[in-house]
């Protein structure tokens, strides 16, 4: 008798550990995606007829194809489905502290990341234009926001192809940057290394550097208030102090 009720005492034993392993190869594997997916839904990059800003698609119903295929995908990065900019003649920022590059001729040709943003962002091809259909998704006719099925100018994310009005992208941030730029009294000094769990570097130039998903989450947006737009903390301020050391307000 004390024989079976040990036996079933194992048995009982046994089916709980297999329910945890369950629930934790659940959690492990199945989890992150969920979340990334409804994540995604309630930003602007949900572009389905489902999204909630009024740049959307005519009939697609599916969110993720925008950006994201299983198969048959571009080789610019794994399962990326979205045509990349052929524009080759960015205008990039550049200014007199930059220690990146001296000027904007010298500026790095757009790439990695970035390139991809621009795909969409640049108003040079079309929001639709997926390496997994035979033409392009069609799109919600805006004037001057989505025409012919492109970001226009009037878009709150059209960006063109002159960036000079932005934050610098494509460069390499690296040990030696951040060294020139804090030998320069008069500039603001930058942080190094960089280890923060939500701002990173990306690659870029054969090494690591800034890219537009440095500071942006094109999955989800964590700023409160949801400006800035798929920002990656909380406050504008989060964002810029994981590169830029705080400084002082002139006369303090």
């Amino acid at each position: 008798m004390k024989s079976m009720r040990n036996g079933r005492d194992k048995m009982r034993t046994l089916h709980i550990a297999i329910c945890v392993i369950h629930v934790v190869f659940c959690i492990a594997f199945i989890t992150p995606q969920t979340v990334s997916a409804s994540g995604v839904k309630d930003t602007k990059h949900n572009l389905s007829v489902s999204g909630p800003g009024p740049i959307i698609a005519l009939f697609e119903e599916q969110v993720c194809v925008f950006c994201h295929t299983p198969h048959n995908s571009h080789p610019e990065t794994p399962l990326w489905n979205h045509d990349p900019s052929a524009e080759e003649n960015y205008i990039n920022y550049s200014s007199a502290t930059l220690q990146a590059y001296a000027t904007e001729a010298e500026a790095p040709q757009i790439d990695g990341f970035s390139k991809l943003c621009l795909g969409c962002h640049d108003g040079t091809i079309a929001l639709g234009a997926v390496a997994s259909r035979e033409s392009d998704i069609g799109m919600v006719t805006i004037p001057d926001v989505v025409e012919f099925g492109i970001l226009g100018p009037s878009a709150s994310g059209y960006l063109g192809t002159d960036l000079s009005g932005g934050h610098p992208i494509s460069f390499i941030f690296d040990a030696a940057l951040a060294a020139l730029r804090n030998s320069q009294p008069a500039l603001s000094k930058l942080n190094w290394p960089i280890n923060d769990p939500d701002v990173k570097l990306y690659p870029t130039q054969g090494a690591l550097g800034v890219q537009c998903s440095s500071c942006h989450d094109p999955h989800r947006n964590w700023a409160v208030g949801g400006w800035p737009p798929l920002w990656r903390k909380e406050t504008h301020d989060d964002v810029c102090l994981v590169c830029h050391e705080s400084t002082d307000p002139i006369g303090h």
